[in-house]
């Protein structure tokens, strides 16, 4: 329950923050509060998805590399405004962007690996029931 809770907190805040994003990035709107807000929620989504996969034998490597990877979110967006000042700065942006896209990705790669995980072992349960 608490996976697909995450998964759908992931999508919405996900898509949120892109969206909020691209809206700074491309039209100079003054977003930045609710899109770290959102970068936040993505990052704590990561980590508790990342502290729920290490707790299960098949998933633990994902879940230290979502635990490993979550403080980075938040570390490169506060720092990215110092990074590579000037024309040049799309590229700390694109870099920006594409760390939260690996981050989405990450956190839903982790659900979609547990729920999957959950159904193959309610599956065999069931077999096993069936099987006596």
């Amino acid at each position: 329950m608490a996976t697909r809770i995450l998964q759908i907190i992931l999508g919405i805040v996900g898509l949120g923050a892109l969206a909020l994003g691209l809206l700074i990035w491309t039209m100079g709107l003054n977003l930045y509060a609710i899109h770290m807000l959102f970068g936040l929620l993505v990052t704590l989504t990561l980590l508790v998805s990342g502290i729920l996969a290490v707790t299960t034998r098949e998933l633990r490597i994902w879940g230290i590399v979502g635990i490993v990877y979550a403080p980075i979110v938040p570390i490169f967006g506060l720092t990215q405004f110092n990074i590579l000042p000037g024309n040049l700065h799309w590229l700390i942006q694109t870099a920006h962007m594409l760390v939260g896209l690996g981050a989405i990705a990450l956190a839903g790669n982790l659900g979609t690996r547990a729920l999957a995980r959950k159904r193959a072992a309610s599956g065999t349960a069931v077999e096993s029931q069936i099987a006596r």
